[in-house]
């Protein structure tokens, strides 16, 4: 397990979960993180495109489920939060029974 003080101190209720989309978790995670999508792209080597089309909650970008899930987890990782949670919510979001993290 890693250490709660490499996440970012956003933290998600079961409540704000329903509310907020993975598009929308991720990229109030950049902007609160004071990264643009290219600051993002070039840490993540992910394309500018596909951290957008994620940010708008289309996942059609990414190449199917499982290249989504490592884009997730990507990005999740350098903005420094959970990724757990999004990926449910991703799996959820997409009409997929929760998988084991």
């Amino acid at each position: 397990l890693r250490p709660r003080s490499r996440y970012c101190e956003v933290e998600f209720s079961s409540e704000e979960l329903a509310q907020v989309s993975v598009g929308e978790r991720l990229q109030q995670a950049r902007v609160a993180a004071g990264l643009t999508v290219s600051d993002l792209a070039d840490q993540t080597k992910i394309r500018v495109t596909i951290i957008t089309a994620i940010e708008q909650d289309d996942f059609s970008y990414c190449g199917g489920v499982t290249y989504a899930r490592g884009q997730i987890r990507s990005l999740a990782k350098a903005l420094r939060t959970d990724a757990v949670p999004i990926l449910v919510e991703f799996e959820i979001q997409i009409g997929l029974p929760p998988s084991a993290h």
